[in-house]
């Protein structure tokens, strides 16, 4: 777990994606507010990157994960995978109407097999081999977001480490956030007990 701030302001830099492959313990960067969350895109994502916004709303922080994908090219923007998801019909429907071009479906985080299912039925019949999971993770939920949603946050960053096999999950979280304030580096930890 990475506080955002040590990221943004480049106390810590995270591997690239070449120099970590998926796992089921990814690299968490807990962030509060949407300015500290979408500032955390390029720093994060890399062109090429399968990323689902879990929680997307109205889509706006989805086009940037979007954007941030897609590796410009002289016939096509190819390369990459961008979907957004969120509990709510209407809220769906919104970010489609804004946002035509892109992949938004209504999908409950807690069922982490149908996060799969976004991206395997988007390649489903297009010839393209698509792994499974993802590289990259947002989630904005808004229930995760007071003080007492610790362990909630927790228990949703697990299921989804596990399921989806990101390198990094990118959570919208104050008490995660403050967390992450509170934890020392274990590199830290033995230099102090050293004599």
């Amino acid at each position: 777990i990475i506080h955002s701030q040590r990221l943004l302001d480049g106390t810590v830099n995270l591997p690239t994606k070449d120099e970590m492959n998926r796992l089921p313990d990814p690299i968490i960067i807990p962030c509060v507010g949407v300015r500290d969350y979408r500032r955390t895109i390029p720093f994060i994502v890399e062109q090429g990157d399968d990323v689902i916004e879990v929680g997307c709303h109205y889509g706006t922080s989805t086009s940037l994960l979007h954007n941030a994908t897609v590796m410009k090219g002289d016939d096509n923007d190819s390369g990459g995978f961008c979907a957004g998801v969120d509990i709510g019909e209407k809220i769906i429907q919104n970010a489609k109407r804004r946002y035509p071009e892109m992949i938004f479906q209504v999908v409950d985080a807690w069922n982490t097999l149908d996060l799969i299912k976004v991206k395997r039925d988007y390649y489903c019949g297009t010839g393209t081999d698509s792994s499974l999971g993802y590289d990259v993770v947002y989630a904005d939920i808004g229930g995760l977001s007071g003080a007492h949603g610790l362990l909630e946050s927790m228990a949703l960053i697990d299921a989804i480490g596990r399921a989806l096999e990101p390198r990094c999950i990118v959570i919208k979280s104050l008490c995660m956030k403050r967390l992450a304030s509170q934890l020392i580096p274990l590199s830290k930890v033995k230099r102090a007990a050293l004599p």
